[in-house]
């Protein structure tokens, strides 16, 4: 019987945020002619790719903190089930989307446990990997509040318009 590979919640997260920017590269491409569009979903990808370097720079970091260690309460579920979300997402038939569903995914996303988890595990570290971890890239919620600032530009739909005024 082989034997289970010991899960590391920062390298699942890390991996989740990388589906994440794929999502959002994906979504860069659907607006290839619209140049605004375009870069603000391709800078939204390059955060996300910030956000996985973080989690994994935060392992290597722990391992320099003895007393700081990363909560064995986030499991193997929860990040196969948001694994699995953004599967489906990746899956969809992306040519055929078109703003506010982009947008409307991109909510989903965010206002997802993913952001909730990425926080816990940066914060699980401990005070000093928190306070490295926070000058490295885009902190979650400035990148949340560009989706909001996007998607009232772009967006007309009421539900999605209320949505972005629940976003912090």
């Amino acid at each position: 019987m082989a034997a289970e590979l010991k899960f590391d919640p920062l390298e699942s997260f890390a991996a989740i945020e990388r589906l994440v920017g794929k999502v959002y590269f994906r979504f860069s491409h659907l607006f290839l002619q619209q140049s605004a569009l375009r870069d603000f979903w391709w800078q939204m990808g390059v955060e996300e790719e910030q956000h996985a370097a973080i989690l994994l720079a935060c392992k290597e970091m722990i391992q320099n903190y003895p007393d700081e260690a990363v909560d064995p309460s986030i499991g193997r579920e929860k990040a196969a089930e948001l694994q699995t979300r953004l599967d489906v997402y990746l899956a969809r038939g992306t040519p055929t989307l078109g703003v506010e569903e982009a947008f409307r995914i991109a909510l989903e996303i965010e206002n997802s446990e993913i952001e909730a988890i990425y926080g816990k595990l940066l914060s699980l570290g401990g005070p000093k990997i928190a306070k490295t971890m926070e000058n490295l890239g885009v902190p979650a919620s400035v990148q949340r509040q560009k989706l909001r600032a996007a998607l009232q530009r772009y967006c007309k739909d009421p539900g999605l318009l209320s949505e972005a005024q629940k976003i912090r």
